[in-house]
């Protein structure tokens, strides 16, 4: 059996994390940059998980939370079947067994996505390991049959990728507005962008945006067209 990769938009989703201990602690952490309300229920929550609460409501209280940012919600108790009812996904990170698997149950009857850690059997969905610059996203799995081979990939692919790729994409996805609405075949957009890509990534920060501009320029001007 095989999952296949996918991207979900997760801005605004509600995704209820059963469990409080650190297993739960880094689950929370793979979601605070994707714009999740994230719901925490357990009987007790981490010191861990409770400096992230502290964290997001003062970044939130003092307006400096940026846009696509998760909030978090934590409740001290146990979970229900109810509360599935109001997710949109469910991640169970207990330390108990019997808990987890009606958890599963209940999910795959509502038929809601779970995942449930350390349990690939009782999963519908597993967490990659992630790479995050900005908008690129690269994740990493391995069908939940080897973690510890997942987060080893994503150490190297971190090591091969600046830690300014971010700012980078967002320079290209500008011009790459631009580009679209001048003139020329898709072939010629298409070698052209690659052509910008290739020069990004080995140009100097401190002429990379006034060069790339400039060459955008002129091969608008070519065409018929000027920035303005």
């Amino acid at each position: 059996m095989g999952h296949f990769p996918f991207f979900v938009e997760l801005t605004g989703k509600t995704v209820l994390v059963v469990g409080g201990g650190t297993v739960a602690a880094r689950k929370i952490e793979k979601l605070l940059d994707f714009g999740t309300k994230i719901w925490v229920i357990a009987p007790e929550i981490s010191e861990e998980i409770l400096k992230m609460k502290e964290s997001q409501d003062k970044k939130n209280d003092s307006g400096s939370l940026p846009d696509g940012c998760s909030t978090l919600h934590l409740e001290k108790r146990e979970a229900k079947p109810e509360d599935i009812v109001l997710a949109d996904a469910v991640i169970a990170a207990t330390d108990r067994e019997e808990i987890n698997s009606w958890i599963s149950l209940e999910c795959k009857k509502q038929n809601k996505p779970v995942n449930v850690v350390d349990d690939r059997e009782k999963c519908t969905f597993f967490f990659p390991a992630l790479v995050k610059r900005g908008a690129l996203t690269v994740a990493v799995g391995t069908d939940g049959k080897s973690p510890v081979a997942a987060s080893y990939t994503r150490k190297k692919i971190e090591k091969l990728l600046p830690e300014n790729m971010g700012e980078i994409l967002e320079l290209l996805g500008c011009l790459r507005e631009e580009i679209l609405k001048a003139g020329g075949t898709q072939k010629e957009r298409a070698a052209f962008l690659e052509f910008l890509f290739e020069q990004a990534m080995c140009l100097p920060e401190q002429t990379r945006e006034e060069w790339l501009k400039e060459q955008t320029e002129n091969w608008k001007k070519e065409r018929g067209e000027s920035l303005g």
